[in-house]
């Protein structure tokens, strides 16, 4: 549930989107099963449990705090990841999708980092493709898989991040 939270405070921050780019089908699994210790700076300390799902997607937490997370890699060295996130199942209905970005640092530590809609990192969407839709918030909406990627190759990791490392096995 912690994770959750993070996650829909982060929503608030204004956020790269898309109406569902990715399927669990193009999912592919960085960060191996198992009890990790995730950090957020210096305030947010928290053990998640990690489940590879069968239809390729990743499940992070347990009971109602539980979200499904897939992860589609950027580069050839399995680096660098586009991450989605989905607090339940996608249905035909409700294919809307939050884009984040994983960093593998080690086979054990991996970086999650959320790009928020403004300043450069607006300027590096919209030149991708993205439309920018104005709100309290700005979010970033990508039409295509391509106008994301092209986007995500371009960020660099720095300001807040959640840290994520493995505690231990399954």
């Amino acid at each position: 549930m912690r994770f959750l939270l993070l996650v829909a405070l982060l929503l608030l921050s204004g956020c790269w989107v898309g109406d569902g780019l990715y399927s669990s089908g193009d999912a592919r699994q960085p960060i191996p099963a198992g009890i990790y210790r995730m950090t957020n700076g210096d305030e947010m300390k928290r053990v998640e449990k990690v489940t590879l799902l069968p239809g390729g997607l990743t499940e992070i937490g347990d009971g109602d705090g539980k979200g499904f997370y897939g992860f589609a890699p950027l580069d050839k060295e399995n680096r660098r990841f586009v991450t989605w996130f989905r607090k339940d199942e996608e249905t035909p209905e409700d294919r809307g999708q939050l884009y984040m970005l994983l960093e593998r640092r080690s086979a054990d530590e991996f970086v999650l980092y959320l790009p928020e809609c403004k300043d450069e990192l607006a300027e590096i969407a919209r030149k991708a493709g993205a439309k920018i839709e104005q709100g309290s918030t700005d979010t970033c909406e990508f039409p295509t898989r391509a106008s994301l990627e092209s986007a995500m190759r371009q960020v660099r990791i720095e300001g807040d991040v959640m840290r994520i490392v493995r505690v231990r096995g399954k």
